[in-house]
């Protein structure tokens, strides 16, 4: 039982100390890095808490912005990263301090979450090798150390932990694992519409996938899956449907039509995702963004790839298969040859930047970075790991959760 215990603390602890040095640009508590996007996050959280002291809580219209005429803010802007900061802010950090924090624990629970997804269908080594591939990942470094993306930075932190427990509770119908899968996707919609975007249809065919490889009853696949994603996104329905509906009620076309803003002057080409590390020069002026995948990372999914061929289990191998997929259909997103396919999607031109997809394709890569390392157990570890009982497993009942 005392082995249990530390080891569950252990499993838990070992990848948020192995992704702090990740962080260190972050502990300067008296100031904040300059990035691209920060100072305006700063100044937001600064009117946030101004509205706050004034007893308005929460307002889609931020009455101090835009030289105080005010601006509907909240009607497509998501306001979870802004209040992430503000709380600590108004329990006594200060400013810079909060901000810093804010990133700092996104890169960690980003990693943490992926470890815990990986373990779980490959063992704990693998979970740690692809937790550190994610948090040092260029892309989700970038978005916290130069572009100062905040609601990103939260969306690519919550996504692993939404795989995990999704995956937990299609395939075992744990009660803890569907609630927590429902906040992951509550938390995803107020963090950042981008991806909820991108990923939705993500998870549905990921869920789909599991199901055929565990060879569930497709009615309580597609049952399972239906219900957590309407329940998932419907929590979040008061922001991003009112953001749906008003879209022609504010000036959001600008974000999409300037060349800055417009899809198609912001494709990635092979050579910059695939690109060395450049030598920092500090002399030269709007140095251009690294959008890169890494070369290491990259080499270790190439043979997790390959380990297909020996892989013990149908999940496992199917994970492998899965992931290679998605890793090569974001890739391709990425590039100038998929403009036809952008120019005919729906909704796609606000993901604004084709090299988006880079961020997304870190996340199969990293746990691709990891199967090399898988132990040798039987398939589906993650029934050593506590998983309650089947009858406690069961609490809704009925058709769309009956046992597969």
């Amino acid at each position: 039982m005392g082995m249990m215990k530390r080891g569950r603390w252990f499993d838990w602890l070992l990848p948020l100390l192995l992704g702090l040095p990740l962080t260190m640009p972050l502990w300067r508590w008296g100031q904040v890095a300059c990035t691209h996007d920060g100072h305006l996050h700063y100044h937001r959280v600064a009117a946030l808490k101004y509205m706050w002291e004034q007893g308005l809580f929460f307002s889609r219209w931020m009455p101090d912005l835009a030289f105080g005429y005010g601006y509907p803010f909240f009607l497509y802007r998501e306001p979870l990263p802004l209040y992430s900061v503000l709380l600590p802010h108004v329990a006594g950090l200060s400013l810079p301090a909060a901000s810093n924090l804010f990133y700092a624990v996104c890169l960690l629970m980003g990693g943490l979450g992926m470890f815990l997804w990986v373990r779980d269908v490959f063992g704990l080594w693998s979970g740690l090798v692809s937790s550190m591939a994610y948090m040092a990942a260029p892309y989700v470094l970038i978005d916290a150390l130069i572009r100062g993306n905040s609601p990103e930075s939260l969306g690519l932190a919550v996504m692993p932990w939404v795989l995990w427990l999704a995956r937990r509770f299609l395939l075992y119908r744990t009660r803890g694992a569907f609630l927590g899968a429902l906040l992951g996707l509550m938390v995803l919609g107020l963090s950042h519409n981008i991806s909820v975007l991108l990923f939705a249809p993500t998870l549905l065919v990921y869920l789909l996938g599991l199901g055929w490889l565990a060879r569930m009853n497709w009615r309580v696949v597609v049952g399972r899956t239906v219900l957590l994603l309407v329940l998932g996104f419907g929590l979040t329905v008061w922001y991003t449907g009112a953001a749906v509906l008003e879209l022609d009620e504010v000036t959001i076309t600008q974000s999409t039509t300037t060349r800055n803003n417009d899809f198609h002057f912001n494709y990635a080409t092979l050579d910059e995702i695939f690109s060395k590390v450049q030598p920092e020069d500090r002399l030269a002026i709007n140095r251009p963004l690294p959008i890169r995948i890494g070369w290491v990372p990259v080499g270790l999914a190439v043979l997790g790839l390959l380990s297909v061929f020996w892989q013990r289990g149908r999940e496992r191998r199917g994970h492998v298969v899965l992931m290679g997929v998605a890793a090569g259909l974001f890739m391709l997103m990425t590039l100038e040859v998929t403009n036809p396919l952008w120019e005919a999607l729906p909704l796609i031109d606000f993901v604004q930047f084709p090299w988006r997809f880079v961020g997304r394709m870190a996340l199969p890569v990293a746990l691709l970075a990891g199967v090399l390392f898988a132990d040798r157990g039987v398939d589906q570890p993650q029934r050593r790991r506590g998983l309650p009982s089947e009858e406690a497993r069961s609490f809704l009942g009925g058709f769309i959760l009956h046992p597969s």
